[in-house]
Order: C-alpha cells, then sequence, then structure tokens
C-alpha cells in the first residue's frame, strides 16, 4: 500500500513537470490583446463655407473582449482628448478649444507579429468653444470612422500607431444651428502592446 501511494506521488510530480514544461515552450499561446499610449494629429474642415481645424491631443487605451484566436479580432476603445481649434471666428492671436471622450470598437487584423491593421467606429460627448456659423458651440457629439495600423518599433512592444479618421461633429438637434462639421484627420503616436493572460491557441 504505503508503495502504491509513493509511486503515485511520484507519477502525478512527474506529470506535473511535464504539463508545465509543455506550456512554457508552447510559443503559440496567447493573451489578451491590450495598448496603452498617446497620439497627435490635425484636421481640416470639408464643409461648404466652414473654416474649422483641429489640433489633436489624444490619450489611446483599447482592449480586446477576448483572448485573440484568430488573425482578426474585436476590441473597444478609449480616446480621452483637449484638442486646440482655429475657427473662422476665432480672433487672431487667438485660438479656440474642445474636450471629450470618444468610445467604441475597433477590428484588428494580425498581418504579422510587428504589424496590425484596424478599422474603428465610435462616437462621444464633446464641447467646443468656437462659434462655427453652421454649428452651434457648446455641448456636441464627435462621431468618428476610421482606419489604423500598429508598426512594431522595438522588442518591448513599442508600436507606432497611425489613423486616417473621417469625423464628423453636431448636437443631435439640442440647440440651433446644428448643420454638422465633416472633417478628414491624420493622426499619429505611440502605443505600448501589453499582455494579460495567457489563453488558448492562436488559429487561422
Amino acid at each position: 500500500m504505503k508503495r502504491n501511494f509513493q509511486f503515485f506521488i511520484i507519477s502525478f510530480f512527474i506529470f506535473c513537470l511535464q504539463t508545465k514544461a509543455q506550456q512554457s515552450n508552447d510559443s503559440t499561446l496567447i493573451a489578451h490583446f491590450k495598448t496603452i499610449g498617446g497620439v497627435i494629429g490635425w484636421g481640416n474642415s470639408i464643409s461648404k463655407n466652414t473654416d474649422y481645424q483641429t489640433y489633436y491631443l489624444i490619450a489611446d487605451y483599447s482592449q480586446s473582449f477576448k483572448a485573440p484566436k484568430k488573425k482578426d479580432f474585436v476590441a473597444w476603445y478609449a480616446e480621452p482628448q483637449f484638442n486646440f481649434v482655429k475657427a473662422g471666428s476665432t480672433p487672431k492671436g487667438g485660438i479656440d478649444y474642445e474636450f471629450g471622450l470618444n468610445l467604441g470598437i475597433r477590428n484588428y487584423v494580425k498581418i504579422n507579429d510587428g504589424f496590425y491593421f484596424y478599422q474603428m467606429l465610435g462616437s462621444g460627448p464633446h464641447y467646443i468653444s468656437a462659434e462655427v456659423g453652421r454649428q452651434a458651440n457648446g455641448f456636441i457629439f464627435s462621431d468618428n470612422l476610421a482606419i489604423g495600423t500598429f508598426l512594431r518599433l522595438t522588442k518591448k512592444n513599442l508600436f507606432l500607431n497611425f489613423q486616417y479618421v473621417q469625423r464628423h461633429i453636431s448636437n443631435a438637434g439640442l440647440k440651433d444651428p446644428n448643420g454638422g462639421v465633416n472633417s478628414y484627420n491624420f493622426v499619429i503616436g505611440l502605443s505600448r502592446l501589453k499582455q494579460l493572460q495567457f489563453s488558448g491557441q492562436l488559429q487561422q
């Protein structure tokens, strides 16, 4: 009986060591996709007879809903921001501003370990100080449709983050006028990729 018990203990110990070694050697184990960083950029109005230029200062955070098991996966993102604005009504030598928070989803596609492509769609509450002929100042919504890329710069998971953004701001009819301002925008910055926990194997 005692010998059988000793044999069981030894066998169980060897099994645990083998399992741990197999997990540590499995390079396909993956984790939640989590990025944190910031971007700066510039945008210009494409709305008729509207002078509205935006200079962006944005913090950027995203995290996958679950550990990715395919090369394409979905994440949520948050972008708190404070932006400087130069509009047609801005006094000479002066500057207006806007601030707010954008929330939404991103669909990432992993091209390889050093390059990710993504599409993003989001919206959020903002405040603008500039007086624009077609859009009342004060509380507005910022709606964004964008494409972007993550390009690895270092082995420590530092990535270059670039976005092209189509943007629309308006206040959903809460105050007149509410013609809205559409703009094209380019932002660029740095993000660090962090991992949370191991889960599963990557599939094609």
